[in-house]
């Protein structure tokens, strides 16, 4: 980040960091670029210690302390439930940015490997051998966190995961403030507000996943394919925070409380800087430049970002649900994409990926 915001970072996070004890304690803009540090580098505390000439002890009371603090002070900024009104300004960045009106946020989860916890038996072994917490976030058309979920073991059923998360729960009992149904853009066809997933995800009136299967034919296709162009906002958004936040690209070596912690402290600095970087061109953005994250050009072609060439060790769950879907949800899909192909739903080259037959998984 730049120094500027450092010193704003400094400035919200300062007075909560500052200790008043005998002896001499370490400053707060100490405290705060050790823990940065730790996180973006994803060393050990012993190399912080190393570092920094202070003890290893010492170091991990910081990072506890400074974390805790960081998504306190940062969350209700940063990260605020969303109203009815926020939605409709994410719709409208979805519908300016990706072609895809309607839609309120990209979803995904992601397993966070930890190091096995004491005296936790299987509860947070995974099904890929390995252990995890869940993380379930969406993020808005610009890669920034919108809702997160974190905190499920890794032991449990993904769907049940799924179920048992703030925003699973909140969506199947109509709690996320969404707006109502409206007509999509110069139609007359009135849909509810959506989020995109991927085929793990079950599909609903207010989740839209692509068709299964392949051969499918151009109209399914097509929809697949713009679906998939929004839906790539959350991979992005993932990808990002782990090429900026090295200690998520390893088994983080913590107890349970502070693995949150420092997963919940990654994502509200990550919006942090987003938004702080917000006003100015890509070209000068030291987080997130043009290259690091996909971009279209003025021809409608997706360029990939770099954030791809890095080695993610964020395992996508599994299949969140199963494959039955409500008739309702079913024609809301099949409205979607009629008028994907309709004269004012359709994009002039989206018949240009289908014939070469170049539509992303």
């Amino acid at each position: 980040m730049a120094p500027e915001m450092f010193d704003n970072l400094l400035h919200l996070v300062g007075p909560r960091l500052q200790k008043d004890r005998r002896g001499g304690s370490l400053s707060p803009d100490h405290r705060l670029a050790i823990t940065l540090h730790y996180l973006a580098e994803g060393c050990s505390m012993q190399e912080i210690a190393r570092g920094f000439r202070i003890g290893k002890a010492t170091v991990h009371v910081i990072i506890s302390e400074t974390t805790q603090i960081l998504w306190e002070i940062l969350m209700p900024l940063v990260l605020p439930v969303p109203t009815t009104e926020m939605w409709r300004a994410i719709a409208g960045g979805f519908y300016r940015r990706w072609n895809i009106p309607n839609c309120v946020g990209a979803v995904d989860g992601k397993h966070i490997h930890i190091q096995a916890p004491n005296y936790s038996g299987s509860e947070f072994f995974n099904y890929k051998k390995g252990f995890s917490l869940v993380l379930m976030a969406t993020c808005d058309a610009y890669y920034r966190f919108v809702l997160v979920d974190i905190g499920g073991a890794g032991s449990n059923h993904d769907s049940v995961v799924f179920q048992e998360s703030g925003f699973g729960m909140a969506m199947f009992n109509g709690q996320l403030n969404l707006p109502n149904a409206q007509n999509l853009p110069n139609s007359t066809i009135k849909m509810e507000h959506f989020f995109v997933a991927d085929q793990a995800f079950p599909l609903h009136k207010n989740i839209m996943r692509p068709y299964p299967g392949h051969q499918l034919g151009d109209a399914k296709n097509i929809f697949n394919y713009r679906l998939s162009r929004a839906r790539r906002t959350i991979e992005n958004t993932f990808g990002i925070l782990v090429q900026r936040w090295r200690i998520l690209r390893r088994p983080i070596i913590a107890n349970i409380h502070l693995c949150e912690n420092i997963t919940k402290a990654t994502i509200v600095i990550h919006n942090f800087i987003q938004r702080g970087e917000m006003d100015i061109p890509a070209s000068e953005s030291k987080y997130c430049g043009m290259g690091r994250r996909d971009y279209i050009d003025e021809n409608g072609v997706l360029h990939a970002g770099t954030w791809n060439n890095v080695p993610c060790n964020l395992r996508s769950v599994g299949r969140l649900s199963s494959n039955n879907a409500s008739q309702c949800s079913k024609e809301a899909r099949n409205m979607l994409q009629e008028y994907f192909l309709s004269k004012e739903g359709c994009l002039p080259w989206q018949w240009e990926y289908v014939s070469r037959g170049s539509l992303p998984e």
